[in-house]
């Protein structure tokens, strides 16, 4: 009688913790399905939000920069005044130059030239006088 008075309360333990899973279960999947549709909606106003941002353009107001173009040049001009009313220092300065400081090459090449013109005057000089006084002997 032990045996089916343990079988019995076993059995009816096992049928209430049976319905209990059971309970539990259908309230995990009512929760389950309460997520689903919260995210379906949340996925619906987002897709709905991205073609919102799609769909925008932004038009910027065209920039009028003339003000600011007219006080730079405002700005500028008295800069340019300020500038020119300023005294001026004059330096003179004399000085003898043997070698140039610009066209070096050009300078170079007349001052080689007339050397050499210059020697071979003097070399022909010195040629017609050594005939001159060979030939009167």
């Amino acid at each position: 009688m032990e045996l089916k008075n343990t079988e019995n309360v076993e059995a009816s333990s096992l049928e209430i913790v049976l319905n209990e899973f059971s309970e539990e279960q259908k309230s995990l999947a009512k929760s389950i399905g309460d997520l689903v549709i919260a995210v379906n909606g949340l996925t619906g106003k987002l897709t709905q939000f991205e073609e919102k941002l799609d769909n925008l353009k932004v038009t910027s107001p065209p920039l009028n920069t003339t003000p600011i173009q007219n006080v730079i040049s405002q700005s500028m001009d008295g800069i340019k005044k300020i500038v020119n009313e300023q005294p001026k220092s004059i330096v003179q300065e004399k000085r003898f130059l043997l070698f140039p400081e610009h066209n070096a090459r050009e300078y170079y090449s007349v001052v080689l030239r007339w050397l050499l013109y210059i020697i071979m005057a003097t070399y022909g000089y010195f040629l017609l006088k050594h005939i001159v006084d060979h030939w009167r002997l």
